[in-house]
């Protein structure tokens, strides 16, 4: 959220309850706000803080009706538990295929070129690092996720994997379901930050 937005929404809910806060408690209100949706675009703050106003009545109990509605909509646009199981296979299938060539002395492409163990291994890196953060955390590592999907069958990891699986999604905070960023790429204003 960006400072201006910030500034706008407390005189949104200044307005709101019918009353004006004095300046020690603005104080504390814009640290705790800073602090809650810092890294939160505007139009989901702002979209939230109208849905938390149905259903708050007291300006001092705003902030967990604020932040249940935000979650809410972050969470809305965030990859099901199904889709991250589907990326998950995805790539350990994929990491499974170079542990084969890694281990059994490499492989030589259609271009010609000798590709080595080495090689495999910085590609399962990559493969395991584009994954998102609460996949990595669950999984361990890209050796660890090849073997979960390749040493059970299908009923196995239904019955017995997927479970787990599901509870870390589900658990997990919502930053840590989206694919890590692209290294350069420009964020967001934010508070303290730039300007959009």
């Amino acid at each position: 959220m960006t400072d201006t937005k910030l500034h706008e929404l407390l005189v949104v809910i200044d307005d709101h309850y019918g009353r004006a806060r004095s300046l020690e408690e603005r104080r504390a209100d814009t640290q705790i706000y800073i602090r809650a949706f810092g890294t939160i675009p505007d139009e989901i703050v702002e979209k939230a803080l109208y849905t938390a106003f149905t259903q708050c009545r007291f300006q001092n109990q705003l902030i967990v009706d604020w932040c249940a509605e935000i979650k809410k909509l972050l969470s809305a646009q965030q990859p099901s538990a199904n889709d991250l199981w589907t990326q998950a296979a995805a790539a350990a299938r994929k990491i499974e295929a170079n542990l084969y060539y890694q281990t059994h002395g490499g492989f030589i492409a259609p271009d010609g070129r000798k590709l080595k163990g080495e090689d495999f291994k910085k590609e399962n890196a990559k493969i395991f690092a584009a994954l998102p953060m609460v996949v990595q955390r669950w999984a361990g590592s890209p050796a660890d996720l090849s073997e979960i999907f390749s040493s059970r069958s299908s009923a196995d990891l239904r019955q017995f994997v997927r479970p787990g699986f599901d509870r870390a999604v589900q658990d997990a905070p919502v930053e840590s379901l989206q694919p890590p960023a692209l290294p350069g790429g420009a964020a967001p204003a934010q508070i303290g930050g730039g300007t959009t």
